[in-house]
């Protein structure tokens, strides 16, 4: 039977912005939904400090819940190789996050439609940038870990 997880989508500026709402709290109002797990955004404010990614864990199975999936958004359509390179090391980042929370999936939204690349330069860039990604996630998918 498929499982239900949730995203924050009206909780985004507290969790990602101002702080007014802490993960604790959503991950309380999530619970109250009876569902099996939470989507976490690699923008939450509380996410930074990765000392505190298996705390949120934590959180998450004491209510019953898991976190399946991570949502990041990396710009791999930039036109400046350099950037887009930053954004490859960041993109390991949430991969490593993804695996702290328990993750099986770091879902990836790569970009944004820019006037100065094309849209075939735009698919290009994000191709090459996932692959470049590829070996690292899969260094993550081993049993055990």
């Amino acid at each position: 039977m498929p499982k239900l997880a949730v995203f924050p989508k009206a909780y985004m500026d507290p969790l990602c912005v101002d702080g007014s709402m802490k993960l604790h709290e959503w991950i309380k109002l999530a619970a109250s939904l009876e569902v099996d797990g939470l989507e976490f955004y690699s923008g939450f404010l509380e996410l930074q400090d990765p000392a505190s990614w298996g705390e949120f864990r934590s959180m998450a199975n004491d209510h019953g819940m898991e976190i399946p999936m991570l949502c990041c958004s990396p710009d791999f359509t930039h036109p400046d190789p350099s950037f887009r390179k930053a954004q490859i090391e960041l993109e390991k980042k949430w991969i490593d996050l993804t695996h702290a929370l328990g993750g099986s999936y770091c879902r990836v939204l790569s970009g944004q439609k820019r006037p100065e690349v094309t849209r075939e330069d735009g698919i290009n860039y994000t191709v090459e940038c996932i692959e470049a990604c590829l070996p690292y996630a899969k260094e993550w998918d081993n049993p055990g870990d």
